[in-house]
């Protein structure tokens, strides 16, 4: 088995990087992904559609919390010391070949100490940023990294042989919280064995089912830019209704949500939080002091609530 640095990994977004299965591909891979489906991943990498094309501002934001986010982790952690910046940038590229198929795992930062055993010595420090920590646990609890970062992060601890990781987040308020990963020999082998699958769909042309994510619509979207105005589809009477009967749910569905928060509303008047004994429902607040609205808390546990 070889691991390697790679000095100059293909960039994201060119013909050479849609052909190699990279640590940031393995959520959607595994279909555990929050922002990209199987569907849409796997008609990408195929050279059916161009990859989605990032936000600018927002992916300079990023480079410029990993900054700040690694310096809080060297900072929690002084023994070791953050690796350099080299060719324009501070992400260390690994690749192993020992898999068996094109592979890359780029490590946001990786820290160094000296005073360790040879195995020991490196740690990858992973940055992340989250609207909300909804999905996130408290630091030291199990499961307190979302499964599609976690899945990442064991990809790159499995690539790159350096079995210390951590999870750097910046919330929406308070300092960045660190998580700590443990390599599992076990899940690794599990990821790369749906990656060594994965590889196959590609190369027989399997493309995954259709889903109802919003990725997969617009990869449809994308799949078909033209409009032959002369071409005709027939569906049968059943499959006509049940498609309508989705869309009229919809709309339904939306009017119901309506009606619910027009109640809420009505029933609250001017108090913040509308409860079911010690268990929030729901609560009124603004954006920048506009017109109060309310925001239900979906996760609501009101199974123990005395009816």
């Amino acid at each position: 088995m070889t691991i390697s640095v790679v000095a100059n990994p293909p960039k994201p977004g060119t013909p050479e990087w849609r052909k190699i299965i990279t640590a940031s591909k393995v959520p959607a891979i595994l279909g555990i992904s929050r922002f990209q489906s199987q569907f849409s991943l796997w008609h990408e990498m195929h050279g059916d559609v161009d990859p989605e094309v990032k936000d600018p501002d927002r992916m300079q934001w990023g480079h410029i919390a990993e900054s700040s986010l690694a310096a809080w982790w060297a900072y929690k952690n002084p023994e070791y010391l953050l690796n350099p910046r080299r060719g324009g940038t501070y992400e260390i590229a690994y690749s192993n070949d020992a898999l068996p198929f094109a592979n890359v795992a780029t490590l946001d930062r990786r820290g160094y100490r000296s005073a360790a055993a040879p195995g020991e010595r490196f740690h990858i420090v992973e940055c992340k940023t989250a609207m909300t920590f909804d999905d996130w646990g408290r630091p030291g609890e199990p499961d307190s990294i979302p499964a599609d970062y976690y899945s990442q992060v064991q990809f790159q601890m499995g690539v790159s042989g350096i079995h210390r990781a951590s999870a750097v987040v910046l919330g929406p308020y308070g300092e960045p919280e660190i998580h700590d990963v443990v390599f599992r020999q076990d899940e690794f082998d599990a990821i790369v064995d749906r990656c060594v699958h994965w590889q196959a769909s590609l190369e027989m042309g399997l493309a995954p089912q259709l889903d109802q994510s919003v990725s997969t619509y617009e990869t449809v979207r994308g799949l078909h830019p033209d409009i032959d105005r002369d071409a005709v589809v027939q569906v049968d009477a059943a499959q006509a209704v049940n498609l309508l009967d989705r869309i009229t749910g919809v709309d339904r569905a939306e009017a119901a949500a309506r009606a619910a928060k027009i109640e809420a509303m009505e029933l609250m008047g001017k108090a913040r939080l509308l409860k079911c004994g010690d268990v929030k429902v729901a609560d009124r607040r603004s954006k920048l002091g506009g017109k109060p609205y309310v925001q239900f808390d979906k996760k609501a546990d009101l199974s123990e609530v005395a009816s």
